[in-house]
């Protein structure tokens, strides 16, 4: 069957490979700072812009229920606030504080740790075209950090 298409020549399972390396290595940069991945687009949502919980769950693609809980645990570390909004006592807009911020900074540092480890080997022509890709891809499939 040599003329089957490899499961391993495809961008499918190599973005998977890649990707959980990436995560692992982001992951375990972010736990000093007590974050998670996962709270990474929070902190960067949440600024400057003054979306609600149940949007801001619509832009990240989770539940609402998955938001509230990221957002239990922001809040725990003093990253966010949520502001209830006068004349609808159910909607609330989150609000980064200074600590957010802090932590929204070097979660950034951390990614682009991890990006200069992975990417170390890349021609910068390469590592822009990688890029560049990646972003229309995230665009094309509906991810939208900005």
């Amino acid at each position: 069957m040599a003329d089957q298409p490899a499961v391993a020549d495809s961008a499918t399972f190599l973005l998977g490979k890649l990707g959980g390396i990436a995560a692992g290595r982001f992951a375990a940069r972010l736990a000093g700072l007590g974050i998670k991945p996962r709270h990474c687009a929070v902190l960067e949502l949440a600024e400057p812009g003054r979306l609600s919980q149940l949007e801001l769950a619509g832009r990240i693609g989770v539940t609402p229920s998955v938001v509230v809980d990221m957002l239990d645990e922001l809040e725990a570390l003093g990253a966010i606030r949520r502001i209830p909004q006068p004349g609808d006592r159910r909607r609330r807009v989150i609000e980064l504080t200074q600590t957010g911020r802090s932590l929204r900074e070097q979660a950034g540092q951390a990614a682009h740790a991890v990006d200069a480890e992975l990417l170390r080997d890349l021609s910068p022509a390469l590592k822009k075209a990688l890029r560049a890709a990646l972003t229309q891809m995230g665009s094309d499939h509906g991810l939208d950090y900005s």
